[in-house]
């Protein structure tokens, strides 16, 4: 264990070393601030209420909202929330407790399952397990890390096919997760997965792997067609119809204006700390993948075919870049933990390192001092974890021109994992709604509430889901105007868009306001 410490888990640590720090650092990141949690309604309100409907109306086969079967979704998170809800009652950390548990489960797996040495699973591992976007959607109730489940499945059962005919099997189960997670979208996965396959096409045909895979799909495509029998053609104009064809081809959102340009700008954000060493992990995991590495050969493949795709959808959304987030863990790994060198590759990661650093030092003292328009400051903590964080990258980069990758690498992960940690508990970025928690504990269980919408719920629903999953029936919905001449009862809305009258009790006042009017 020590020894894992001193070399930061890379050179010195012996497996139970790595086990250890990995356990230390996937705690951390996982449980800061995890007690103050409140679900966003756009999408987790949403998926957390049809669980609910689920546990309460006995149906498990469709998810259904207020008795509706929306159609867009497959059944897999709904199923686990369900379960979480059945176990430990109905609230917010129930709701992400099952995305949180895979998320802490799915390092431990990299490290079980990838077949390399130690160092580069824990490297790859831990690169994972503290990628912005990962700890992110590791705290939300959404069907990403469901489906990313199902990828590394399927990864870890093509790269040991070889082994024996258990791997087969356990790549089946990932694509049957995957699809049960994310519907038809599933099939990017394999998409991008191509590649590796035709290169590996003979060794998977002579082992018998896609017939060993079949049992795996099989629990998904009963799901299909258990709900095609009893919708028919309205699940598949709606399920493929519009949430794949018109997702890929016209959109089903505002258009990014970055355009192609929007994953590369949103990786700077979201990839943090890592993408400044992508440069080099992908120069030396494309020569990794000639010299027929197998981790590589899928880690390049599937990022190059993966990304074209997402690039090329109409809509665009951050979270689906989070399967990238898995060969970018693993070529990182294999340019760490390898040799060979790639000079001009390594040196624009270590200017990448330094940039990077230094807008995370300016930020931090601009945030402290106030000196950002309101929306954009950030608290103290913030700051100083900027700082903190500016200091290690800088420091990399400097390691990464010097040729110490390995130092370089640790140099940046325990202040990341530090910084986690403290934002967790200190800025609660897992509390989306907090006065929302509170109005639900002040209301009267059974009463009606009208909820005051300042618009239409068809332009601006979050609102909505998110107070609807924490009442017993759906709510009425007024607007503003209305309100004054509003009859007794419980209202409910966000400040600025519902005023109080004179005569309004008011219960609640924060970012929502409860009033009573007798």
């Amino acid at each position: 264990m020590l020894a894992s410490f001193r070399g930061i888990g890379v050179t010195a640590a012996v497996p139970r070393g790595h086990l250890a720090a990995l356990g230390i650092l996937v705690a951390m990141v996982t449980l800061s601030g995890v007690w103050a949690s409140s679900l966003q309604g756009c999408d987790e309100a949403y998926y957390a209420h049809m669980a609910r409907g689920m546990l309460e109306s006995g149906d498990f086969l469709v998810p259904r909202y207020d008795g509706t079967p929306p159609l867009d979704k497959p059944p897999l998170l709904m199923w686990l929330v369900a379960a979480s809800f059945r176990f430990f009652g109905v609230g917010d950390v129930q709701a992400r407790l099952p995305v949180l548990l895979l998320g802490a489960a799915v390092p431990f797996a990299v490290w079980w399952g990838i077949p390399q040495t130690a160092a580069f699973r824990f490297v790859a591992a831990s690169t994972l397990a503290t990628t912005l976007l990962y700890v992110q959607l590791q705290h939300m109730v959404m069907t990403d890390l469901v489906a990313f489940v199902g990828l590394l499945g399927l990864v870890v059962g093509l790269l040991r096919a070889a082994e024996g005919e258990r791997w087969g099997w356990v790549a089946g189960s990932g694509l049957g997760v995957a699809a049960l997670a994310k519907g038809p979208l599933a099939a990017l996965f394999v998409l991008a997965t191509l590649p590796y396959a035709v290169r590996h096409r003979e060794e998977l045909l002579r082992s018998g792997f896609l017939a060993r895979a079949i049992p795996g799909i099989l629990p998904a495509a009963a799901w299909y067609g258990l709900v095609w029998r009893e919708f028919g053609q309205k699940f598949v104009d709606v399920h493929f119809g519009v949430f794949l064809f018109r997702l890929a081809a016209q959109g089903i959102a505002a258009e990014s204006p970055l355009g192609p340009a929007f994953y590369l700008v949103s990786a700077l954000w979201r990839f943090l700390p890592w993408w400044p060493l992508l440069p080099a992990a992908l120069v030396a995991g494309w020569g990794a993948a000639r010299a027929k590495d197998r981790t590589a050969e899928w880690s390049v493949g599937f990022a190059a075919v993966y990304f074209t795709a997402i690039t090329a959808m109409r809509t665009k959304t951050d979270h689906y870049a989070l399967p990238l987030v898995l060969p970018a863990a693993l070529l990182v790994a294999g340019w760490v933990t390898g040799g060979g060198g790639f000079r001009t590759a390594e040196s624009l990661s270590a200017v990448l390192c330094r940039v990077l650093g230094g807008l995370l030092a300016f930020g931090g003292p601009v945030a402290a001092a106030g000196l950002l328009p309101a929306p954009l400051q950030l608290r103290l903590p913030a700051a100083a974890l900027s700082l903190l964080v500016a200091w290690a990258v800088v420091r990399c980069g400097n390691l990464v021109r010097g040729g110490e990758r390995q130092a370089a690498w640790s140099s940046v992960l325990w202040p990341v994992v530090l910084a986690y940690a403290v934002a967790g508990v200190a800025l609660r970025p897992w509390d989306a709604e907090p006065g929302l928690r509170t109005v639900a504990k002040a209301l009267p269980a059974g009463e009606a509430v009208v909820y005051v919408a300042g618009q239409p719920l068809s332009q601006n629903s979050c609102p909505y889901l998110a107070l609807r999953f924490r009442l017993d029936r759906p709510p009425r919905v007024i607007s503003p105007a209305e309100f004054p001449s509003a009859p007794p009862g419980w209202y409910v809305g966000r400040t600025g868009e519902l005023v109080p009258n004179a005569q309004d009790r008011v219960v609640v006042r924060s970012d929502w306001v409860l009033v009573h009017r007798p």
